[in-house]
């Protein structure tokens, strides 16, 4: 599940460097939101009720967290593949900032709270 979740991820920040490729860029970043929103909703629905209650609740949440962010971005990709470059660096930047803050939450859970 982490390699799903890290292709997704990679899939979307390499696409501002296909950029020069005409649509293939929209299409990387449409595929690396698409991945990282199936992960999303399969963790949604299903649920493994023996990791307790407040686990589900924090993959829940997470979930959401990666949902929400990574929906505007696919529609943002897919609308731009009619050569709308606002709109592909204005999911890119989305996605990249969401890329930002995963990356922060496993620097500071594997370097401070050593889980």
């Amino acid at each position: 599940m982490v390699f799903v979740f890290v292709l997704g991820v990679v899939l979307g920040i390499l696409a501002a460097p296909l950029r020069r490729y005409g649509r293939a860029s929209g299409k990387a970043l449409a595929g690396g939101a698409s991945v990282l929103l199936v992960l999303a909703v399969a963790g949604l629905v299903h649920t493994d009720a023996r990791e307790g209650l407040a686990t589900l609740e924090a993959n829940r949440r997470q979930y959401l967290f990666v949902f929400a962010c990574e929906l505007p971005v696919l529609l943002l990709a897919l609308v731009s593949l009619g050569r709308r470059k606002k709109l592909f660096w204005l999911g890119w930047g989305i996605h990249g900032a969401f890329t930002a803050c995963v990356v922060a939450v496993v620097i500071w859970l594997e370097f401070f709270w050593h889980w």
